[in-house]
């Protein structure tokens, strides 16, 4: 297909539909099981941990999802990685007739820019965040209103 790729229905509910657009009613729509996303470092853990519950709470990680995030998740680990090295080395060139770039950076970037790729995926930008509106939670009841339905009771007189 030529042109931009469709925004996902669910990040456009999410935005109100701002194109006002008709939605795709049709599009296929993979259970979220539950399955966690594997992780094989504790960088891959933690990121896992944090990211992927907010993720299936806006919908946006299925099953169909997971092994999209589970590369996202690698490609964070490995810039993680790649950053704390640079930290350790302390500067990003070493010195030859015409300085030469170390690779870590290369493995830094490259790694960072897949990673922003797949968080575009996901709508974890700040651009996309920006233009994303959860729906209001229900409020919760109150507590007149959790005892009345305790004991089976109804409101009188509107109180």
């Amino acid at each position: 297909m030529k042109g931009r790729k469709p925004k996902p229905t669910n990040l456009k509910k999410l935005q109100g539909n701002p194109g006002k657009r008709r939605l795709n009613k049709r599009q296929p729509k993979p259970r979220a099981s539950g399955l966690e996303p594997s992780a094989v470092g504790a960088r891959e853990v933690a990121f896992r941990d944090v990211v992927a519950p907010v993720l299936r709470k806006a919908e946006l990680l299925t099953d169909a999802d997971l092994p999209a995030f589970e590369m996202m998740t690698a490609h964070f680990a490995i810039a993680q990685e790649a950053a704390a090295c640079i930290r350790v080395i302390g500067f990003t060139t070493y010195k030859t007739g015409r300085g030469r770039k170390r690779p870590i950076t290369q493995v830094f970037r490259d790694n960072s820019t897949a990673f922003r790729a797949y968080a575009v995926e996901f709508g974890m930008t700040p651009s996309s965040r920006s233009r994303i509106s959860l729906p209001e939670p229900e409020p919760e009841p109150s507590m007149e209103d959790q005892l009345f339905a305790m004991v089976g009771g109804a409101k009188v007189g509107g109180h």
